[in-house]
């Protein structure tokens, strides 16, 4: 799908304390490498006490002020959660901590793939909507130990983190140009919720098989949206210079992004900034842009492109072209970078 006229103005992330190593996984400093480990990741954001709404919130914060744009001028916040005990309904809250009196919120779903998604579904508002003048997606989770220590043996950490990014149209830090979607429901058995796992909560099948036996449905799947995005607009895959998947790990990355045109490995992309931070749900691809928007190593003209999936099994592809270097004040009466 091609777009017109849509731009991210600002982001915004809040990460909690950084746990390296065993320490945040539960495990004993002298332990033999996990599976984790063997898949790059180095240690975990973890938040004990701020709960994912507010995490939400504070990096909503961070981007209205990115994108200098005003809570009033809000007209939808879209946001991504997943499995959030601390509030069941937190779009309300986000409405009121981050919004004014015309905004209203909504929460959506699709696991790891949500950042992604929100931002496609505060695109299509903001198309829809020719009065609104901006709209934010954000994402935010926390992975209690309890839980999700586990995950550990599955070849990831979950790490606990918020992220936030302004739409608006015209000028802004980037262009979003297309997108691809796509989904594989023959999959969802595989997160029917089962038995009560021994730490608490009720796992899923997926928790015990793992991606690797479906690693050939992911990587057609996600190779299929690549070359749509590739093909509707078209971009050659060298003409790619930044890539931004989810954080799920280097072995599952370079399986996938070995399936694409563009011939890359998890150590070419965001993967180098979200090994840090663990898996953070449907935060990782909102925080390794807002990470891209403040490094100062974007240029305009560049292009990125976002590769997001999460369990159900639900796929969302962005292309976005960089506006203007982020060392260039905006002109005036337009967002700042």
């Amino acid at each position: 799908m091609l777009w017109q006229d849509i731009t991210i103005a600002g982001t915004g992330a809040w990460i909690p304390p950084i746990k390296s190593s065993y320490g945040a996984w539960g495990g004993p400093v002298t332990a033999q490498p996990t599976m984790a480990a063997l898949n790059g990741f180095t240690s975990a954001a973890v938040s004990t006490e701020t709960t994912p709404a507010q995490m939400a919130a504070r990096a909503g914060l961070k981007a209205l002020r990115h994108a200098e744009v005003p809570g009033a001028d809000l007209s939808l916040i879209v946001h991504a959660g997943f499995q959030d005990e601390d509030h069941y309904t937190p779009a309300p809250y986000l409405v009121r901590v981050l919004g004014g009196p015309g905004t209203h919120g909504i929460e959506l779903g699709a696991a790891s793939d949500g950042g992604a998604a929100a931002l496609v579904a505060a695109a299509e508002h903001l198309t829809a909507a020719t009065e609104a003048k901006a709209v934010m997606a954000t994402a935010a989770a926390r992975f209690p130990h309890e839980r999700w220590g586990h995950v550990k043996d599955m070849g990831y950490v979950a790490g606990d983190t918020g992220a936030a990014a302004v739409l608006t149209r015209g000028a802004g830090l980037a262009r979003l140009v297309a997108t691809a979607r796509a989904t594989q429901p023959q999959l969802e058995v595989l997160t029917r919720a089962g038995a009560g796992h021994p730490d608490g909560g009720r796992s899923f099948l997926i928790e015990q098989t793992g991606l690797m036996p479906y690693i050939d449905v992911l990587q057609r799947t996600t190779r299929e949206c690549v070359e749509t995005v590739l093909e509707e607009t078209g971009t050659k895959p060298t003409d790619i210079t930044h890539v931004v998947p989810i954080a799920i790990g280097s072995v599952v990355l370079d399986l996938l992004l070995a399936a694409t045109p563009l011939d890359l490995r998890a150590q070419d992309t965001s993967w180098t900034f979200g090994r840090h931070l663990g898996h953070a749900g449907p935060c990782d691809v909102l925080l390794a842009l807002d990470r891209a928007f403040r490094s100062g190593t974007l240029r305009a003209g560049e292009r990125v492109l976002v590769l997001s999936f999460g369990l159900g099994f639900r796929w969302t592809t962005a292309l976005l072209e960089i506006t203007r270097d982020p060392a260039i004040p905006a002109p005036a009466g337009h967002p700042a970078t």
